[in-house]
């Protein structure tokens, strides 16, 4: 098990999917409607009330959850999740609802073409397909709200959970030995411009993040990290929308984000804060609950810590968002 053979799934996927998009999508009318049939039967069973304890696990012991996007907070963020702070409330502008959306759709774009190549993969190549999607016990495809779940951990003497839903778990079967296994697949989106797109060459931090607690929270070593393009070019234009990177999760990666996750519910408990970081701040989630929580001498502290900043060696981007972190939470406290 080796980075290596991350690298080496992850660019097998991606010649699978360039591949199979030099062929016209089939359709596949008997194939969608028993995959809406089959969500529709697991959306109406999770919505119930009870169907997920989100306070006590099942021993009765209380416990904080954390979703797998959890994996990317800064300690003071795991706290407070860990407390159950009240998160800021979503605003989005309207180009960011967009987004979000498209975000969406895309990923079940992705996830459909898999299920698509499992019926028609083979006979417009003459190939039988490495990746397929894993199924559960009741023949549902891998992914989604098909296998959300909440994953009970016990670490340090602390009790917690993982809550969430991945985007996929591909079967690979490996041409070279015939081996199979299980394979996480996170789908990201990229909206921003070809530009970006075409200097991706590594995956964004959070998003690596979240693919421990997913292969800690399903059993499997490898992770596909794929990033979609919906950025338009000119029709006649050849390139392929995805960029696609390996990731594998070590028993070290999923204990040290147990241990993190532990030492936030044990602070939680004790009321031991951890300091704020001015550089996190601006996508921080609990501003409101913090803000509004700092002493006058922790404030101060960081004002120190932000005027320090400007006679640094640090990049301008640096400074400015160490100043504008204080400026917003003053102005939260300000509006109390």
């Amino acid at each position: 098990m080796t980075q290596a053979y991350a690298d080496k799934i992850a660019r097998e996927f991606h010649e699978f999917m360039s591949e199979w998009h030099t062929h016209n999508q089939p359709y596949d009318d008997e194939m969608d409607a028993d995959i809406h049939e089959r969500y529709a039967k697991v959306l109406r069973e999770q919505s119930k009330w009870g169907y997920y304890d989100f306070s006590r696990n099942p021993q009765g012991i209380k416990r904080p959850h954390f979703g797998p996007s959890s994996a990317g907070y800064s300690d003071r963020e795991l706290y407070e999740k860990a407390r159950k702070s009240k998160r800021d409330p979503a605003k989005f502008n309207e180009n960011q609802r967009y987004w979000v959306g498209i975000g969406g759709v895309l990923g079940e774009y992705l996830q459909r073409e898999v299920l698509l190549t499992e019926r028609h993969y083979e006979k417009l190549t003459g190939k039988k397909p490495a990746f397929k999607m894993a199924r559960t016990k009741d023949g549902n495809p891998a992914y989604e709200h098909f296998v959300k779940k909440m994953h009970e951990i016990e670490h340090d003497g602390q009790h917690f959970a993982y809550f969430g839903l991945p985007d996929g778990i591909l079967t690979y079967t490996d041409e070279d030995t015939g081996e199979e296994l299980n394979v996480g697949l996170e789908i990201k989106s990229e909206q921003a411009n070809w530009s970006k797109f075409k200097a991706l060459d590594e995956p964004k931090k959070g998003h690596l993040a979240q693919t421990t607690a997913y292969a800690d929270m399903y059993g499997f070593d490898y992770v596909i990290v794929v990033y979609i393009l919906s950025y338009g070019r000119g029709w006649y234009e050849d390139f392929s929308r995805l960029k696609t990177f390996g990731k594998y999760v070590s028993e070290d990666d999923r204990m040290t984000l147990r241990q993190r996750c532990a030492t936030a519910v044990k602070q939680a408990k004790e009321g031991a804060a951890p300091p704020i970081q001015l550089e996190e701040w601006k996508f921080f989630d609990y501003k409101n609950v913090v803000a509004k929580a700092l002493t006058e001498e922790e404030l101060d502290k960081l004002r120190g810590h932000a005027r320090r900043a400007q006679s640094s060696s640090l990049p301008a981007f640096m400074k400015r968002s160490y100043t504008e972190a204080i400026e917003e939470i003053e102005a939260i406290r300000e509006a109390e």
